[in-house]
């Protein structure tokens, strides 16, 4: 053809790389080392919810996550050949797993076949794709080095405190199980006999697995023994000035929430909405600190208390909506990964390795400004979001598991939050249903409870999206002719061959473009 279409293809891949586009991805951009850390949250996070009627789930999820996190032990680079001293504890937990797991495998007493849990299995993926990534780019790694090799031991040991995070996690879920069981039998007048071991309430069924997950958690509480303070202060944290990764991170997250709410309804995902707007307003408390620190942003007395209150709300929001997420219930994937790349975002500008850094040292970063911009927003954007979840707790025939509800029913009660029964105390949830740990409708204290906590969501989130947009409008940035004057300074950090940033590039303005073959994540 005589018309030659370059010019036309140059253009758009000018728009591709101009700092103001927002190229949307379904990648996962996390570095090595905020997987890691963010199977250390999920871990706790975990720990912080776990409830008798998670130990069946969490059981049989546990073999397949230390299989997974062996296989990222042995990625690493700079292994010696032969047996290593310090592989030992993850090669005797590994043993012990795979021995849960054969005795598992085919069992009809408990726990018996049956689903595994959801936040478990995420945290296996998570790290198979950070084992793919280093088998990807471990080569490029100088493990010879002396802040390399301190970066490896990081590794090793964040991937052992999330073994040992979850291994504790399932004994408290098994302790509360039996708990559970003897309060049962004791409600039916039977007799039960108390362990002797561990503690009262580790008996049958449950008894022998407490031993046997006592024994894995022992094994990776031996690792980590005066070794986690110490070693994670050698993890290297690569500072990337990339502008646009929380806006990216933040507009993906909107869409994702959007589309699951859309479906469906699923209470497992209200729940990781509304945990995660509770979490996008904390951060925005710091990042908005930070911005008037610097200048970005003129101070003002109702932005934070408003940003604040939103997020208690959205916090009690979901400790409601936690109480109907069925044991074993699945997490929208997309929605999983959006929200762990919101988390990743978050903690890359307002953390400096382990902790969350000072104001000040926020400040002097310089995707501060348009960082606040973008936080800002998905506060504008969070009254909307806590309209469409209100909706929710209209939804007809809405039930969740017998015990928490009962709990949750009695609770709201006696603290007042609904007006109580004029003819006295009364069941809201059948003993028999407790019993066999069924689904139940939601009790009408609940329903009311949950509704009136959404209308409280709602109202808070609104009147922090207000805040936010006066101050959005206020920035010196966002006047005409005004423009910030801070300066961003950039202290150099060790870079971290364990945490390339291998999503989306840097962005860099039209003019200063480079066509040059891409560069390697680890470089």
């Amino acid at each position: 053809m005589a018309t030659d279409l370059r010019p036309a293809y140059a253009d758009i891949d000018q728009e591709l790389f101009d700092v103001d586009q927002i190229p949307m991805t379904s990648r996962d951009v996390r570095s090595v080392g905020e997987m890691l850390f963010d199977v250390d949250y999920l871990a706790r996070q975990l720990l912080m919810d776990v409830g008798g009627d998670d130990a069946g789930t969490l059981l049989r999820s546990w073999p397949t996550m230390v299989a997974a996190a062996e296989d990222l032990w042995a990625s690493l680079p700079g292994r010696r050949p032969g047996v290593d001293e310090r592989d030992r504890p993850i090669t005797s937990l590994s043993a012990q797993a795979a021995t849960i797991k054969s005795s598992l495998s085919g069992r009809k007493a408990w726990p018996g076949q049956g689903p595994t849990n959801p936040r478990v299995d995420q945290m296996t993926q998570t790290l198979l794709n950070a084992a793919a990534l280093v088998r990807r780019y471990g080569a490029e790694i100088p493990h010879e080095q002396t802040e390399a090799h301190r970066d490896l031991e990081a590794a090793r040991t964040r991937i052992m405190h999330g073994l040992y995070l979850t291994a504790h996690a399932v004994n408290v879920a098994l302790h509360d199980n039996g708990r559970d069981r003897v309060t049962d039998a004791r409600e039916s007048g039977r007799r039960v006999q108390l362990a002797q071991h561990h503690s009262p309430y580790a008996v049958a069924p449950t008894g022998v697995w407490v031993d046997r997950m006592s024994a894995c958690e022992n094994t990776a509480r031996s690792y980590l023994t005066d070794r986690f303070p110490h070693a994670l202060t050698g993890e290297a944290i690569r500072r990337v000035d990339d502008p646009g990764r929380l806006a990216q991170a933040l507009a993906n997250w909107d869409i994702q929430s959007h589309r699951a709410l859309a479906r469906h309804l699923a209470p497992a995902n209200v729940l990781l909405i509304t945990r995660t707007q509770a979490l996008i307003a904390g951060a925005s408390m710091v990042l908005v600190n930070a911005a008037a620190t610097a200048g970005v942003l003129e101070p003002s007395e109702r932005l934070v208390p408003a940003i604040a209150d939103a997020g208690r709300s959205w916090s009690n929001l979901a400790s409601r909506w936690g109480d109907l997420a069925p044991p074993g219930a699945r997490l929208d994937e997309r929605l999983a990964r959006a929200a762990a790349a919101v988390r990743a975002a978050y903690r890359h500008i307002t953390h400096d390795t382990t902790t969350l850094t000072t104001p000040e040292a926020i400040a002097t970063r310089p995707e501060l400004p348009k960082a606040t911009m973008a936080t800002l927003r998905a506060i504008e954007a969070g009254s909307e979001l806590a309209h469409v979840v209100a909706e929710k707790a209209d939804t007809p025939n809405l039930t969740g598991p017998a015990r928490a509800l009962s709990r949750r029913a009695h609770n709201d009660v006696e603290s007042g939050l609904v007006t109580p029964p004029a003819d006295g105390d009364v069941v809201w949830v059948s003993p028999a249903d407790i019993l066999a740990r069924r689904a139940v409708r939601v009790p009408q204290p609940v329903r009311e409870t949950l509704r009136s906590a959404s209308t409280a969501t709602a109202t808070a989130a609104s009147t922090a999206a207000a805040s936010a947009m006066l101050a959005h409008s206020n920035c010196p940035s966002h006047r005409p002719g005004g423009r910030s004057t801070t300066a961003h300074a950039h202290d150099a950090h060790v870079t971290s061959a364990l945490s390339p940033q291998h999503g989306v590039p840097p962005r860099k303005p039209p003019s200063s473009i480079d066509r040059s073959a891409p560069v390697g994540p680890l470089r």
